[in-house]
């Protein structure tokens, strides 16, 4: 089902949104679309409905749509001094809300269904307000408390507890009630249904995670929130976990390969110190070899350290060097015997 933002003629049937929560599955399925067909899709019979989808849970607290600027109400506004363009300035009116309803349009085709559902349910409510008494002041009532979750989220912070408790004091009591469709037949989940506000959707849904005392958690990969069942949790999702194995992997390695870089080169030194060693005390001294030896030794170890950069930088390969280790080593024993 495609939603209309240029149609001038009203639609029969409540336009809805209908959430369930799955504990088990950490899972929320959301779906909007007029009463009698979202309450099909419920129960899994085929149903022509606006939205339909199962996301990790917490997913509409977390992307919710977000209008610090008010841009919803700036738009609402528009449509309400369209009404008094009535006939025989009739086409005066559709070309007031022609922006208003690009608007609507893009909101709609974001794909989050709390700005789909303002969207579809503004055009609505622009319909069905027109042949009302006072319907001008009534389409801003209603918009406004549709709207008003709108500018009190922070995407940044996802209905924390400054947001939940400005949440509370804006709901008010005709916004309060929802409409609960319990388990049956193929709906395995009670339905929590509002039509007019947010408000108490949100609200269920954040008494719901207390009640499980689930958390938002920062997933420490991709940065995003997400709801867990414990601080334990850091990560957001399958990806994420994969992401991070890689990157353990490759710090395992750079530690294992930065650990026998040491050790090679580590070794090598001493290979060279000790014939040094013997060449300058004992019996088999030679001061001329040792002369010699200490230089090419004074060589090789400024040349080590450069190769080890290369390792590191990824360069050269661990084994190059080490291949390189042996041949000074060779070199070394040629000069003490030479």
């Amino acid at each position: 089902m495609q939603y209309d933002f240029a149609s001038r003629e009203r639609e029969m049937g409540r336009m809805v949104f209908a959430l369930t929560l799955d504990r088990k599955r950490l899972t929320e399925r959301i779906v909007i679309g007029r009463e009698e067909e979202a309450h099909l899709a419920m129960e899994h019979i085929g149903a022509d409905v606006l939205f339909d989808a199962v996301r990790p849970l917490g997913s509409l607290l977390v992307s919710f749509e977000s209008d610090p600027a008010r841009q919803w109400n700036v738009n609402a506004m528009i449509l309400r001094e369209s009404y008094g363009k009535t006939f025989p300035m009739e086409a005066e009116r559709w070309k007031m809300a022609a922006p208003v309803s690009a608007f609507l349009r893009a909101k709609y085709e974001s794909g989050e269904p709390s700005a789909l559902f303002a969207a579809v349910k503004t055009w609505d409510e622009y319909l069905n307000c027109y042949t009302l008494n006072h319907g001008a002041d009534m389409l801003i009532d209603r918009l406004s408390a549709l709207y008003r979750p709108f500018f009190l989220y922070d995407e940044s912070r996802p209905w924390q507890e400054e947001a939940t408790a400005a949440l509370s004091k804006a709901l008010r009591d005709e916004e309060s009630t929802v409409s609960l469709w319990y388990p049956v037949a193929k709906r395995p989940f009670e339905c929590v249904v509002a039509s007019s506000s947010f408000l108490p959707v949100i609200a269920y849904y954040l008494h719901k995670n207390e009640e499980w005392r689930f958390v938002f958690q920062e997933c420490k990969i991709c940065g995003k929130h997400f709801l867990a069942r414990s601080r334990h949790y850091e990560l957001c999702s399958d990806a994420c976990r994969k992401k991070q194995a890689v990157e353990a992997k490759r710090q395992y390695d750079e530690r294992i390969k930065g650990s026998r870089l040491e050790e090679l080169d580590e070794a090598a030194y001493y290979y060279w110190y000790n014939r040094l060693r013997k060449l300058r005390k004992g019996s088999a001294a030679d001061p001329d070899k040792a002369a010699a030896l200490a230089e090419a030794f004074r060589i090789f170890r400024k040349e080590a350290v450069q190769r080890k950069k290369q390792v590191k930088a990824g360069q050269i390969s661990l084994a190059e060097f080490s291949s390189w280790l042996i041949q000074q080593q060779n070199e070394a024993d040629r000069l003490m015997e030479g």
